[in-house]
């Protein structure tokens, strides 16, 4: 099954599901009113209030499941079956906290999973619409970058890199890029020029080459490096240790971190 992209569990993906989830389901209950208060003892003048401690029920619940995600996607791969999984379970405890407050403040007048079934249905429609919005969107960026990869390997783009100051230090074909090395404040870029092996430093740090790396078909295999996946002839495991055997002679072996072990042998 084709992995969920990196962009989704950065902090905006967050954001957008937190935020974007309960606020789409508070504006719907305000609007819709679909809770049947008539067959409530509740208060029909306080419903906002109500509605108000289900948005803030929803947004804790989904909150703690999204920084769950969150933290498992950036250093695992990860399926849309699982983001699945998640929405299932984020769907289960919102309806189960959410049916528990509205037993308790309609003094328990029907029994506990009539009002948890209740919500399951609200919250399955009120969170599925803005998650299915949001997950395609992920989907086409990432299908729109696959293409931009592909058409940037049949023309052979060059790869340019830029300073902290953002001034032009290095202009290489991208298959020619081995590897890129994080040294302190410095980055060693590893390439081929005439068939020999060079090396170019400059000051810069990985977080502002990433998104470069990524268009360019280069991928983090450890938190000191990018290698460039065309150029990986196979993966070498040593004692506790993995590397990634480039198909250049000379050239040293890549280390491979267990974090980033299972992101690149997906796109090998």
């Amino acid at each position: 099954m084709t992995p969920v992209p990196k962009d989704y569990f950065k902090t905006r993906g967050l954001l957008y599901h937190v935020l974007g989830g309960s606020i789409f389901v508070f504006g719907l209950f305000l609007l819709f009113c679909p809770f049947g208060f008539k067959a409530f003892e509740l208060t029909y003048e306080r419903y906002s209030f109500h509605v108000t401690m289900v948005f803030c029920i929803l947004l804790v619940t989904l909150l703690i499941s999204r920084l769950s995600l969150f933290f498992i996607g950036r250093n695992h791969s990860t399926s849309w079956s699982q983001t699945f999984f998640f929405f299932a379970l984020e769907v289960t405890f919102s309806a189960g906290f959410s049916g528990l407050y509205l037993w308790l403040m309609d003094a328990k007048a029907q029994p506990y999973f009539w009002y948890f079934g209740r919500m399951m249905v609200y919250l399955t429609f009120g969170l599925a619409i803005p998650y299915i919005i949001i997950d395609l969107y992920y989907m086409l960026m990432a299908l729109e970058k696959r293409v931009k990869e592909n058409e940037n390997q049949k023309l052979g783009e060059k790869i340019r890199f830029y300073d902290e100051r953002d001034n032009l230090k290095l202009v290489v074909a991208d298959d020619l890029v081995l590897y890129i090395q994080a040294e302190e404040n410095y980055l060693k870029i590893c390439y081929l020029e005439n068939g020999e092996l060079k090396f170019c430093i400059l000051r810069s740090s990985m977080k502002r080459v990433e998104e470069l790396c990524s268009e360019h078909g280069l991928v983090r295999c450890h938190r000191s490096y990018f290698v460039n996946k065309t150029r990986v002839k196979a993966l070498q495991k040593e004692k506790d240790y993995t590397y990634a055997v480039l198909d250049v002679v000379n050239a040293n072996h890549v280390p491979v971190s267990k974090n980033y072990y299972d992101q690149i042998t997906t796109v090998l």
